[in-house]
């Protein structure tokens, strides 16, 4: 049986190999090729997920038994709400996207690609009602797939006219605290690690997640205009 740290290399190589982090959309915008109106139909789809994420994780972190993993996961239900005085992450998302004239509509006022309804359901299926040990694997791989995510949402929008430096701060404050996350959440799977299922359970979340959320990002480059795609 592999150890903790074998485990961890393995699975941090599949997930970062997969099209949850290498994809197109994530190039789109590192490399400024989306443009305001790109924006506009990404803010709705993007805010679906992140505006329903801090919700479906309380639903684990009740099914969890283990208090240790419990608190971890506690941890970063608390930072997306804005720990004890910040905002509420979705929130600074909207001012991000407010300098563009973009204001991401509220859940369920639009219609939602299916890729994008596929991921929120997903999350919620693995999270409610799979075992634990799988779900945490899905959690494992929003989390480790975030940084790059983010870096790449925060070279497209930095250079967009009308970003300023305090509507950034919803990719500042994410560049730091998703080291955060990525140590909370491996801290959570490390407890879980037992025997060969447990682990391959963790590993079909993690994938299950990669796949949507490659299928999502895939969608979302879909829908750039030609001129925006390589």
């Amino acid at each position: 049986m592999q150890t903790p740290d074998e485990f961890f290399t393995a699975l941090d190589k599949e997930i970062m190999s997969s099209a949850a982090v290498g994809n197109p959309f994530f190039s789109a915008f590192r490399e400024g090729r989306v443009d305001v109106e790109g924006i506009r139909f990404f803010a709705d789809q993007y805010f679906l997920y992140i505006r329903t994420f801090p919700q479906i994780l309380a639903g684990l972190a009740h099914r969890v038994e283990d208090e240790v993993i419990r608190r971890e996961l506690a941890k970063t239900i608390v930072s997306e709400l804005g720990g004890s005085a910040g905002e509420v992450h979705f929130e600074l998302f909207r001012k991000a996207t407010a300098p563009l004239g973009v204001d991401p509509a509220p859940v369920g006022a639009v219609d939602y690609l299916p890729e994008s309804v596929a991921l929120v359901d997903g999350i919620k299926d693995l999270f409610y009602n799979d075992t634990v040990e799988a779900a945490l694997g899905g959690h494992y791989t929003i989390e480790q797939s975030g940084l790059p995510m983010i870096s790449s949402f925060y070279e497209g929008f930095r250079v967009l006219p009308g970003s300023t430096y305090e509507s950034m701060e919803y990719f500042y404050l994410h560049l730091l605290v998703e080291h955060d996350h990525v140590a909370w959440i491996r801290s959570a799977v490390s407890r879980a690690l037992g025997d060969e299922r447990t682990r391959a359970d963790i590993h079909r979340g993690a994938m299950r997640i990669a796949g949507l959320l490659g299928d999502f990002w895939g969608a979302l480059y879909s829908r750039l205009p030609a001129t925006s795609r390589a």
